[in-house]
């Protein structure tokens, strides 16, 4: 049997994306190279660009902090202006850079700094993939005790 794949089937996965997770859709859709084939990935950074859209707002929290969302309590990505730091969603995003395309963790960070500064215009950044609960503003605790 084959699967016609629309245009309109695939922004309607990308709004399933924004409202249930990228790991979701993924068990949804049976699985991660099912996932890539409907979604048109050939490469990790097809699927950084599912992640262009982001709302970027200032943290109500944090004045040194920039969130990127879909939607409210559910950040996917937090830059740290301070530390000039962007910390990553493990489970919407790092984790199927290191898993799925079988990236180093130097690697991820290095196509994450490249992809955000020709998306998001920012540039010398660090970024970090971290498990972190999205639903808050969460400070990371890195034992500088600068948060």
């Amino acid at each position: 049997m084959k699967i016609l794949i629309t245009e309109n089937k695939v922004e309607r996965l990308k709004e399933l994306i924004k409202t249930n997770g990228t790991s979701q859709v993924v068990n949804l859709m049976g699985g991660f190279d099912t996932f890539c084939k409907v979604m048109k990935i050939d490469g990790f950074m097809d699927f950084l660009h599912l992640f262009d859209d982001l709302e970027v707002v200032q943290s109500e929290k944090k004045e040194h902090w920039t969130l990127f969302r879909y939607k409210k309590g559910n950040n996917l990505m937090i830059y740290d202006r301070k530390r000039n730091e962007v910390h990553i969603s493990y489970d919407n995003i790092w984790s199927f850079l290191v898993h799925k395309f079988d990236l180093t963790y130097p690697v991820a960070q290095a196509v994450t700094k490249k992809w955000l500064g020709e998306v998001y215009n920012l540039r010398r950044v660090t970024t970090h993939g971290e498990e972190y609960d999205v639903e808050y503003d969460v400070e990371f605790d890195d034992g500088r005790g600068d948060n």
